[in-house]
């Protein structure tokens, strides 16, 4: 098959080839104008090219130009009327079958949903109906190839369009399947450059490229480069050009959503692109249609949005959709894009049903939605769906599935992270914890740079309460500041539970600050969600305000708080708080009421307001403490808690604390009976056992519990409770709790660092409390370990609380500062002299001097200053200092200036010493120094005057001239003896060596062997005698010389 029988695929001649020539029997040429000659009715032509037997690609022209006009059935008549001719060979009717199955794949790219697929597998029966060696070839190659591609068969297109390109590099079609392929693979790089291969090889290639490669660029995030291919096409093939426009118009549809900066050009330009879609819909592309639907949704004209997307369903399924059904989207087979366009139409009923209130229904069409195609939206709506259903863990579980896909999805974060805060398991709310604070590190990334939902700043703030309150005001001041970007405020409870915290931390002064910045927003109106106006909110949140803003005042202006608490009550008066806070007030700080009164107005308290559990709490209290001095019976308290657990409330947690409490008291009284002392704390257990089945984050039941393990000498298990209440609870008084705990178990390291804990993290560093604990603390472990730093940074906190202690409580502190200058000084009486420093001793004297007086003071004052001792005992004590304990101090310091003198003459008295000893080993060193040299000069002279002997004997030999005459056996000696001599040299130091030269330098036997020699009437055992004479005698001035020469070089 030529190029020119594809052209009707391929469109590339369509505007070339305006006329056919066709050549008749009688020798003319007929020409045909293939634009205006084209009849509706196909038979005249297919007629005149029968009886002229024209030749096939005549046929396949007429076909193809009736192909460029959209006339498909009109192009099969004249391909089947082709395919009967008889004059036609067996290749001209494998090209026009293949030219069919061509055919058949331009129906299916106009058909929908069955008819699409019956199209294929009519192209299907056309390729398995060709012989074997045309299928190989690369027409019919290539039309198995797209058949694959239309049924997303793509693994299976691919090697095809592979043959081909290895016969033919630049086939257009094959290249245009293969970026198709990895288009639908999401391989958008490798698909593109394939598109752009096409446009070289062939600009005018149809269908065009340029609007796939626009796709590609929109997809690869270069959105000018893709406006601008689909630019180029429309502007190439204006009458053909829907894709691109349709293209073109949904890049302007994102900008508006994306780019509009006011109101009216957003208004302007989503006006223009609903018109364009509306100009551009067609019957067989959904696009547009869906645009419309989402602007019907929009308007909340749902049953329009029905309409338009069942009629899309009909059109691919091919069958009437009586009801909103999406189910039977499913039922049809269609293709992947086609699943798409059905998904959309289902998430479109899903999203009207969700609007309306039908969640049932929504939840199934968004799960029809998903089926179709596995979309995002689809899943996020399912989950809507399921919340709004009261499906909490079904909507998490759909979640976390997009979070697998979707890690960086911010509803999701968000969603999943709200969602694990309403959980009650300590592990989802470390959950929560994560996934808001990644959502909003993630909205702050420069990828997003979305605003940050306030509500995730609220939660995150909320889940911090029991953890960190300081990590609490930091995410609410973040949502101040979100909401300040965009000149919005946060609503006024944020404000007060910024005053709360910092009144929990102990900052009175900054939550008072807070509460009266938050009084001033409760002047403005307050409105729904609903936009309904909130007339009573105001009221209520300025009584709330006050009330917090005068608690926080009570430290440092408690006269002002006062006058708030009274205000409150003339504007409020059924504001129980504001009264009770003002009997309270009077019980322990302003006693401007006698207890009488004040147990007069509880009594009228209590007859309004019976089952108030707050007023009944605080008569509880005030029978427990006061009781006595208003005429009640000692256990008046006891009775009235049973009375409100029996007659109001059986779960009243103050009531069952109280009386865990007492029944703890007694078991302390009951120290001589065991089985009563055990019994009572069992029964205390049970109750506070009771009050955390109820609220599991009561702290004081917690700890009560606990206490009553250490009491009962459960000190180990006590002590896990209170880790466990630790671990779960951040408040102040577990750690104040295990520090109690730690110090009765003598672990003061420990209780140490739980009291420190407690005074850093929950308070401003200046509890008294808190302060007296760790001088009580740090006293003991100077006590235990016999360590004076200890006992003196018990002194240090211990003058930190009295710096910080209001009036009320100064004389026991007092007390403790005078107690522990007095344990300092007996401690240094006991230390040996030698261990003792002056300043330290002098610095004792002075503070015990200051201890002594602030007794004296104790002891003189009246008895409303709260003296903690009976005055005789403090007259008493001081006395003992400075009759006893002061004269002590003055021994001890006159014993350690003595024993420091005593030290200081020992000290000078050795320094003497050893300076002289080393004057001494210093003179000896010298005088073996200087014996030692004249010892080496005298050797020195010794080996000269040797040395000199030496070369006298060595005259002497020589001018003796002594004829030795050897003899064999000598010979052999003498060669048997230098053999291990020259191996001896050899092994031997380097002294040996240098004698051995010297020997061989002083003596020739050569010389001797040969004077010897050349006297042959000499007697031989004469010779033999002067040869061993003379050896001997040589050698022993020879081994002298060596030494010597070794000894002077």
């Amino acid at each position: 098959m030529s190029a020119a029988d594809l052209s009707f695929y391929t469109r590339d001649d369509e505007k070339k080839g305006q006329s056919l020539d066709v050549p008749i029997k009688d020798g003319n040429i007929v020409t045909i104008n293939l634009v205006d000659e084209l009849a509706d009715d196909p038979s005249e032509l297919t007629g005149f090219l029968s009886s002229e037997n024209s030749a096939r690609k005549h046929w396949l022209a007429i076909a193809s130009a009736y192909c460029a006009n959209h006339k498909l059935t009109e192009a099969k008549q004249v391909v089947d009327e082709a395919a009967q001719q008889p004059a036609f060979s067996d290749d001209d009717r494998a090209a026009i079958d293949i030219y069919r199955g061509w055919l058949e794949l331009k129906f299916a790219e106009h058909a929908v949903g069955k008819a699409r697929f019956d199209h294929y597998n009519e192209a299907q029966a056309v390729f398995d109906h060709l012989p074997r060696e045309v299928q190989a070839k690369a027409p019919a190659t290539l039309l198995q190839a797209q058949i694959y591609l239309g049924r997303d068969r793509l693994d299976d297109a691919r090697p095809l369009y592979d043959q081909v390109l290895k016969r033919d590099p630049s086939n257009c079609i094959a290249l245009m399947g293969k970026a198709h392929i990895a288009m639908a693979k999401q391989n958008y790089q490798i698909a593109l450059k394939l598109l752009q291969q096409v446009l070289m090889i062939k600009p005018t290639m149809r269908p065009d490229p340029r609007v796939a490669i626009g796709v590609c660029f929109w997809l690869l995030n270069d959105h000018k480069m893709a406006v601008k291919s689909w630019e180029r096409s429309v502007k190439l093939y204006p009458d053909d050009s829907h894709r691109a426009r349709v293209l073109l118009e949904l890049s302007k549809l994102n900008d508006t959503f994306t780019k509009s900066v006011t109101d009216e050009d957003f208004i302007k330009n989503y006006t223009e692109s609903i018109t364009n879609f509306g100009e551009l819909q067609t019957a067989n592309d959904y696009v547009p249609a869906l645009v419309l639907a989402s602007y019907f949704f929009s308007k909340r004209d749902f049953d329009t949005v029905r309409n338009v997307v069942l009629q899309i369903g009909e059109k691919i399924i091919g069958e009437p959709l009586g009801d909103s059904d999406s189910a039977r989207f499913r039922a049809a087979k269609t293709s992947k894009f086609e699943s798409v366009v059905l998904s959309q139409c289902a998430l479109w009923l899903a999203r009207c049903e969700f609007a309306e209130g039908n969640f049932t229904s929504a939840q199934k069409h968004f799960g029809e939605s998903i089926k179709l195609n596995d979309n995002l939206q689809a899943k996020l709506g399912l989950g809507s769906a399921q919340l709004n259903r009261g499906s909490v863990e079904d909507a998490i579980m759909t979640y976390e599935s997009i979070l697998k896909t979707n890690s960086k999805c911010l509803e999701v974060v968000y969603l999943l992270g709200v969602l694990y805060s309403q959980s009650k398991s300590k592990r989802k709310h470390e959950l929560a914890v994560q996934s808001l604070e990644r959502y909003v590190r993630l909205a702050s990334s420069a990828d997003f740079k979305e605003p940050v939902m306030v509500n995730a700043f609220l939660v995150l703030a909320q889940l911090y309460e029991s953890k960190d309150i300081g990590q609490s005001l930091k995410y609410l001041q973040r949502a101040i500041e979100t909401q300040a970007k965009i000149e919005r405020d946060v609503p006024v409870e944020v404000y007060n539970n910024i005053g709360v915290y910092h009144f929990l931390r102990k900052n009175f002064d900054e939550a008072t600050k807070v509460f009266a910045s938050a009084l001033d927003k409760t002047t403005g109106p307050f409105t729904s969600e609903d936009g309904d106006v909130l007339a009573d909110l105001p009221g209520d949140l300025e009584v709330t305000i006050k009330f917090n803003r005068a608690r926080s005042l009570e430290v440092s202006d408690q006269a002002a708080a006062i006058e708030v608490y009274k205000q409150l009550e003339q504007e409020c008066s059924h504001y129980v708080s504001s009264k009770l806070r003002l009997l309270f007030l009077d019980c322990i700080a302003t006693h401007s009421k006698s207890y009488a009164e004040i147990k007069t107005e509880l009594d009228e308290l209590l007859a309004a307001n019976a089952s108030d559990l707050e007023i009944r709490s605080f008569y509880g209290w005030f029978a427990k403490n006061f009781g006595k001095k208003v005429g009640l019976k000692a256990d008046a308290d006891n009775a009235f808690h049973r009375d409100t657990l029996v007659t109001y409330e059986s779960h009243d947690c103050y009531a069952l604390i109280s009386l865990a409490n007492i029944y703890c008291i007694m078991a302390r009284d009951a120290k001589s009976d065991d089985s009563k002392r055990r019994n009572y704390y069992s029964r205390a257990a049970e109750l506070y056992i009771k009050v955390l089945s109820i609220d599991p984050k009561d702290v004081y039941a917690a700890q009560g519990l606990a206490i009553t393990y250490i009491e009962n000498k459960e000190t180990s298990k006590g002590l896990d409770v209170l880790s466990k209440i630790r671990d779960s609870l951040n408040d102040i008084t577990v750690y104040l709790n295990l520090g109690h705990a730690l110090l009765e178990a003598k672990n003061f390291a420990k209780a140490i660092e739980n009291y420190e804990v407690a005074l850093g993290r929950f308070t401003d560093g200046k509890d008294t409390k808190i302060l007296s604990f760790l001088g009580r603390a740090w006293y003991l472990r100077g006590q235990q370990e016999k360590h004076l730093p200890f006992l003196k940074r018990a002194k240090e906190y211990t003058e930190k609380a009295l710096a910080n202690v209001g009036e009320s409580g100064s004389a026991s502190i007092q007390f403790n500062l005078a107690f522990v200058d007095f344990q300092i000084a007996e401690f240094i009486t006991k230390q040996p002299a030698n261990q003792c420093d002056v300043e330290e001793i002098e610095q004792a004297m002075r503070d015990l001097e200051q201890a002594i007086e602030q007794l004296r003071q104790l002891a003189g004052q009246d008895d409303d200053h709260h003296v903690p001792y009976p005055k005789a005992d403090l007259a008493a004590r001081a006395n003992l200092g400075s009759t006893a304990l002061l004269p002590r101090l003055q021994t001890c310091l006159d014993e350690t200036k003595s024993s420091i003198e005593a030290m200081t003459s020992r000290i000078e008295e050795a320094k003497r010493i050893r300076e002289e000893e080393a004057a001494r080993k210093r003179k000896e060193e010298e005088e073996q120094a200087a014996l030692a040299k004249q010892k080496e000069e005298e050797r020195a002279r010794e080996r000269a005057k040797e040395l000199d002997q030496s070369h006298i004997w060595a005259e002497e030999f020589r001018a003796a001239n002594v004829d030795v005459v050897p003899s064999d056996n000598d010979d052999d000696g003498d060669a048997a003896d230098a053999k291990p001599e020259k191996q001896k040299k050899t092994k031997g130091t380097k002294r040996k060596a240098n004698g051995g030269r010297r020997k061989k330098k002083v003596l020739s036997d050569d010389e001797e062997s040969s004077a010897q020699d050349t006297d042959p009437e000499a007697d031989e055992p004469e010779s033999k005698k002067r040869k061993t004479l003379s050896n001997a005698r040589v050698e022993d001035s020879d081994e002298d010389l060596g030494d010597i020469d070794n000894d002077l070089f």
